[in-house]
């Protein structure tokens, strides 16, 4: 037997016993060695009050956290004060200098050295106020923390009616004796060496052109829910944008979202119910972004983080919002003072709702209202340009529109063909009817019109044609047409988990299995808008396991009221995306055909239930553009 042995701090080997009961306490040994020896923590041993500097200094940082919340506090302050116009001045990413310029009601000389005392503040009278709170700030710790923050701040105030302003600064906590000063009516307030007191604390902060940005995104955010109030950004000597006052929140809607965004907006108009009124603009089908930084909320003209409001937000959209995308724009809310609080968060930027359910419930459906109103996207789809006029439209005789996917409307608002079908008759002889011309790499079907080519891929398309052949037999249950020879399938335990918790709802879907021995189950019957060949069961059970797992996705939408998201309509977007054509199946060119017409049928041919594209229009203008014409 070998001869363990351990190298000793002088590099030279140390023999030890031999066996294998020698191997443990070796082993050990060697690691203590190794292994530094632990230090006690030692604490004060009494309990004492913390001077006001620490104090302070605690405070500045729950409040202060970087250049953007020093904006973020004299901007409220401004708003509070009834400014009509407000100018932010940035240096060096905010590090060097921030100076906020306000026309609003001013500070009088004596009450300047209250503003910067903490805990001081014109907005709240008694504990009760904090239930009734309908100003952006109450605390009395925004001036006091940026001050305790800052190498200096320089108030500088002028209230109406006084023939001179005062000025008063504070220099690294010391605060001076108020001057008489000449000054505009307003407030202009000027940070610099934002950090001096904590150095640590700048190490912390990112590059300047990134703390500008976030201070860029904040301002244009707020000018949102305040289109009455001007603003305008400097950076280090130079305007970077300005916002005019606007009478109407569509128009600053397209100062900050740009020229395009007027079109892929629709209004929200929500009818105020018990708890809350909710208003704005959100963006239409097919116009989202991959985040969720277009998401703009304001309660009571506070402009908040709220993750109930923007998952109601985005559940309106049910099935027409693809995976990982997200809707833009904004929304206001108006809820009683005492029904939301706002003494949740130091910075006051999250909220906490009385009624959450009912607020839930009335920004989801009016949401919802306003994507019905607007009937159509105006956004690009897929990448490609589309003009208003050139997105789909309606006509039809079952009750729903027909649509032309070239922009032509029936004459007679009505096709003439049999409910089955859409009548392509209607279109005007001088534009011949679309043709489809073929398929590309099996998976996307080509149709041809005389002023644009429709790119449409099968298998999105079929999706939404079998979803919508799905749920129009609902809440009825489906017709099954049993299979000649039943389908034997061994399942793995979580697809077993997954078809045990769907088993009834897919029973309703007219899918009937039966257990047939161990892990083993046979399909004995689909419902006929599903094709045997085609149906992938291990595919939808392996979609469904994650609900089936942890079903609090259903719980939480059902606890807000979301029908358009239940369990089962989550049932029948997977079950049409595992029974229809696939991507690289070639179709006949009569398939195409039927595929494409009974496409313009459904309600909502422009995305599949998952919310993907289902088409990709390419007009004279996109081509153009593409092919650099002017």
């Amino acid at each position: 037997m070998s001869r363990l042995h351990l190298v000793g701090r002088d590099g030279r080997l140390k023999p030890t016993a031999t066996g294998a009961d020698a191997l443990r306490p070796a082993l050990r040994q060697a690691l203590d060695a190794l292994l530094p020896k632990r230090k006690l923590v030692q604490t004060c041993e009494r309990i004492r009050l913390l001077d006001e500097e620490t104090i302070a200094q605690i405070a500045a940082g729950e409040v202060i956290e970087r250049p953007v919340s020093v904006v973020k506090e004299l901007v409220e302050n401004s708003l509070d004060a009834g400014a009509t116009w407000i100018r932010v001045e940035v240096l060096d990413g905010g590090r060097t200098q921030i100076i906020v310029r306000d026309d609003g009601r001013g500070i009088a000389p004596d009450d300047l050295p209250l503003a910067l005392a903490r805990h001081a503040t014109s907005k709240l009278s008694t504990a009760s106020d904090l239930f009734a709170i309908r100003t952006l700030g109450f605390r009395g710790e925004g001036l006091a923390s940026i001050a305790a923050a800052a190498g200096s701040l320089e108030i500088v105030s002028r209230p109406p009616g006084h023939d001179f302003g005062a000025r008063l600064t504070v220099r690294r906590g010391v605060l001076g004796a108020v001057q008489k000063a000449a000054a505009s009516p307003g407030t202009t307030v000027t940070v610099r060496d934002l950090f001096a007191a904590t150095p640590v604390r700048r190490d912390f902060l990112a590059g300047d052109r990134s703390e500008f940005s976030r201070i860029s995104s904040y301002l244009s955010r707020l000018a949102l829910g305040w289109p009455r109030v001007s603003f305008s950004l400097v950076n280090t000597g130079h305007e970077v944008w300005s916002l005019p006052a606007v009478a109407s929140l569509l128009d600053r809607v397209e100062l900050v979202f740009g020229r395009g965004s007027r079109g892929a907006l629709a209004p929200v108009i929500g009818t105020p119910n018990m708890i809350a009124g909710v208003g704005g603009f959100t963006s239409r089908v097919g116009a989202d972004r991959p985040n969720r930084q277009g998401m703009v909320v304001f309660v009571n003209g506070r402009l908040v983080r709220s993750a109930a409001v923007c998952t109601a937000w985005e559940v309106a959209y049910a099935d027409t919002l693809p995976s990982g995308r997200h809707p833009f724009g904004v929304l206001l809310l108006s809820l009683a003072p005492g029904d939301v609080d706002v003494n949740v968060h130091p910075t006051k930027i999250e909220v906490r709702f009385v009624g959450a359910a009912a607020v839930f419930e009335a920004v989801r459906a009016a949401v919802q209202d306003a994507l019905r109103g607007s009937e159509r996207p105006s956004e690009p789809i897929g990448g490609v340009g589309v003009e208003d006029d050139q997105v789909p439209v309606a006509g039809g005789t079952d009750g729903r529109p027909a649509v032309s996917l070239f922009g032509q409307r029936d004459a007679e608002g009505a096709s003439a063909g049999a409910a089955s079908q859409i009548s392509l008759s209607s279109v005007a002889p001088a534009h011949p009817e679309p043709r489809v011309v073929g398929q590309i790499e099996d998976t996307y079907v080509v149709v041809a019109g005389p002023r644009e080519v429709v790119v449409i891929d099968q298998h999105a398309a079929h999706e939404r044609i079998v979803f919508e052949e799905l749920e129009q037999t609902l809440p009825d249950a489906l017709p099954s047409v049993p299979l000649l020879v039943p389908r034997v399938l061994e399942l793995n335990e979580d697809q077993a988990q997954a078809l045990a918790s769907v088993r009834d709802e897919l029973a309703r879907l007219g899918i009937v299995i039966e257990e047939f021995g161990p892990n083993e189950y046979r399909i004995m019957a689909l419902p006929s808008a599903c094709s045997e060949n085609r149906f992938d069961l291990m595919g939808l059970l392996d979609d469904l396991a994650p609900f089936a797992a942890d079903g609090t996705r259903d719980a939480a939408l059902a606890a807000g009221g979301a029908a358009v998201a239940d369990r089962r309509r989550l049932i029948l977007a997977t079950l049409a995306c595992h029974a229809v054509v696939r991507a690289h199946e070639r179709l006949s060119h009569e398939e195409q055909r039927v595929l494409y017409e009974r496409l313009l049928r459904c309600r909502n041919p422009l995305t599949c239930p998952h919310g993907r594209p289902t088409m990709l229009r390419l007009d004279g203008q996109a081509l153009a553009k593409s092919f650099r014409r002017s």
